[in-house]
């Protein structure tokens, strides 16, 4: 006759109710730990979007001052970076519209006299409003291009600016990576 098991070499099939609550928990903590990481993460991710728009506003704009531009009668005007400014007329911030993202293609692009100069568009939908300004001419010429948004529509902007002048050589110059303020708002 088989010997009796004991209680203890019986097969357990299952998990207590202890083991499972600990594992709950556990699971809790690393999502706690993840959803403001990837949060996080994803904002970095878009200003990639700003850096990109940015890019495309300085090499506009350092074309335009090597290209000779003639006035009134075919004389050559002074060298200088397309102005006065280039801008957007909306008072809500790309994310905080319908869809979270400002329009593709804005007509914008193909009207204001700055935005053409620069040869600059975003066909894309897009978080990140760009703008431009630039004044003087000859070694006096300097420009600001920039990009901002407010990715959470909490008011707070994370802004991006790139600066350009022309130093006494004639030569265009300005900083190579952009001033950023409050990256991610």
């Amino acid at each position: 006759m088989p010997a009796a098991k004991s209680p203890r070499s019986r097969n357990r099939n299952g998990f207590t109710l202890v083991e499972l609550m600990i594992v709950v928990a556990i699971i809790g903590i690393l999502a706690a730990l993840a959803v403001p990481a990837f949060s996080r993460y994803v904002k970095k991710a878009r200003t990639s979007e700003a850096a990109g728009q940015l890019n495309k506003e300085w090499a506009g704009s350092l074309t335009y001052y090597d290209t000779d531009h003639t006035g009134a009668y075919g004389a050559v005007r002074p060298k200088q970076f397309p102005g006065p400014s280039g801008g957007w007329a909306s008072a809500t911030e790309c994310a905080c519209q319908a869809g979270q993202r400002c329009i593709a293609a804005n007509p914008i692009w193909a009207t204001d006299p700055v935005w053409l100069a620069l040869s600059f568009s975003v066909p894309d939908t897009h978080h990140y409003m760009p703008g431009y300004s630039g004044a003087g001419s000859g070694t006096d010429a300097q420009f600001t291009a920039y990009s901002k948004g407010d990715l959470d529509c909490d008011n707070t902007l994370a802004e991006f600016i790139r600066q350009g002048a022309v130093n006494s050589a004639g030569d265009p110059t300005g900083n190579s990576q952009p001033i950023v303020v409050n990256e991610l708002e």
